[in-house]
């Protein structure tokens, strides 16, 4: 008898070990579910550079994400034209879809995080995230090289490819936030208009981001997108790089303010 509790007490404790904090829901076995407030995401396919700025970490928008409404934006790059960011809905069929396809047929679950099992090659090495949210429960793996499978291309596409009828994001109003720069002669510039709803020599002078909104924050945006944020603005004698957050669109942008004091008119 002593025997037999010993025996179980020792296969308690290896399914206990095995449980760990990996979620493991599959479509046969749990019903998928996820957040599906608009500003939820569910699915994310990102890319962070060590050593980069905080002003090119901002400025660069995550390579595909699912909300909790169904809408994905992704970033489709053009050899000649910069980056454009696209918009579009899945239903939910077509979003349980892809989380069963990265549960079930990718084994999403059992990938390893790993950029936590090794050192990154230099200091400004790039890694690619794959973030997955359902029952309330995140996951996300990360890494340094290319992965088993091509997992992050294979997920990728098919976020890509979740709807055919893409649009064009043209946002206008966000969180605006500027620094002031040496001029460099290595930069394209562009002048900021005296008539432009706000001052970029007091914005830098303040620190902090601006919600602002109108032509000319679509034209920051714009401009952003085609020269893939290598570009200076000049305001007077100054020089300036700024930095852009749209709700929705961009990786940790706040939430538009509850009542926006959109500067649209020089004052």
């Amino acid at each position: 008898m002593r025997r037999s509790i010993t025996v179980l007490f020792l296969v308690s404790l290896l399914l206990a070990g095995c449980g760990g904090e990996t979620p493991s829901p599959t479509p046969a076995e749990s019903v998928l579910n996820w957040d599906r407030t608009p500003g939820a995401v569910v699915i994310r396919l990102d890319r962070l550079i060590g050593g980069e700025t905080d002003l090119q970490r901002v400025n660069r928008i995550p390579a595909c994400t699912v909300y909790g409404d169904g809408r994905v934006v992704w970033v489709n790059s053009l050899p000649t034209e910069g980056d454009q960011v696209l918009e579009a809905y899945v239903n939910e069929v077509g979003l349980r879809a892809f989380v069963e396809f990265m549960i079930r047929d990718l084994q999403f679950y059992s990938v390893p995080d790993y950029a936590a099992q090794e050192l990154p090659p230099s200091e400004t090495s790039p890694v690619e995230v794959i973030s997955l949210v359902v029952n309330q429960k995140p996951y996300t793996v990360r890494s340094y090289r290319p992965w088993k499978d091509n997992l992050y291309l294979q997920v990728l596409e098919r976020c890509r490819k979740l709807s055919d009828t893409p649009a064009l994001v043209v946002p206008d109003a966000g969180w605006v936030t500027v620094y002031e720069i040496s001029r460099s002669a290595e930069l394209p510039f562009k002048y900021w208009s005296p008539s432009a709803p706000f001052s970029m020599t007091q914005t830098a002078a303040s620190g902090a981001a601006i919600w602002a909104g109108g032509p000319a924050f679509t034209e920051i945006w714009i401009t952003l997108r085609q020269s893939l944020g290598e570009i200076q603005w000049v305001e007077g004698e100054k020089a300036f790089r700024v930095a852009l957050q749209v709700p929705g669109v961009s990786r940790d942008a706040p939430p538009a303010p509850a009542i926006t004091p959109t500067p649209t008119e020089a004052e």
